[in-house]
């Protein structure tokens, strides 16, 4: 099953991705799609196995499936249904083991790289910035939540998670500097794909380890 998830993640996200440069909404389908292939993984095992931790992961997967395609027709509505998925994960998180201090200290090194790659096109966010830091709290904590308890896991439940924390992190860090920059370039988009549904597959796919 993961590696059937995986598989189909990949497919989808390389159709949407080939086929949103030929225009039109008819590819967010297939955007939609490969992120419905971790929310399964998520829901065949909280089906089986339960748990709080477990739904409100896929709680989260959901939210960034309906977000995929919200952020392409209204851009805000988007962000704040990603905003409300990193809070399902990062309260998934909590119902774990997890250091406090190692969470810190990865917010603090996270929300501060990013900062520092976007700082000097925060100034296009305009009445937007409030917002924008924000998300950008949210992420960072996830991120740093994912690393934090992933290095309490250890094993491969606690790689795969640290790793999609990480892989999230990179994504929208890209995301924000293609958007604010202007520059859309197309081997970004593609890096920033793969790093997005690679950590939607981890979150998912270390439930099972």
């Amino acid at each position: 099953m993961l590696a059937g998830a995986a598989l189909l993640t990949a497919v989808f996200g390389t159709v949407y991705f080939q086929g949103k440069e030929r225009g039109g909404r008819k590819f967010l389908a297939f955007k939609a799609l490969a992120t419905l292939m971790p929310a399964v993984l998520a829901g065949f095992y909280g089906a089986e196995y339960g748990g709080a931790s477990v739904w409100l992961t896929l709680a989260g997967i959901l939210c960034y499936m309906a977000a995929d395609v919200l952020l392409e027709i209204w851009l805000l509505t988007g962000v704040a249904v990603f905003g409300a998925g990193h809070i399902c994960i990062l309260a998934s998180l909590l119902y774990g083991n997890i250091s406090w201090k190692v969470m810190a200290v990865c917010f603090s090194i996270f929300y501060s790289g990013m900062f520092l790659a976007l700082k000097k096109y925060l100034r296009k966010l305009k009445g937007l910035l409030f917002p924008g830091m924000l998300y950008a709290v949210l992420l960072c904590a996830v991120a740093a939540g994912a690393v934090a308890g992933g290095i309490c896991c250890r094993g491969i439940s606690g790689i795969l998670l640290g790793l999609g924390g990480v892989c999230f992190l990179a994504s929208d860090t890209i995301l924000g500097w293609n958007y604010l920059s202007g520059q859309q370039k197309r081997g970004l988009g593609a890096v920033l794909l793969i790093l997005y549904y690679m950590a939607v597959y981890f979150f998912a796919a270390r439930l099972y380890f």
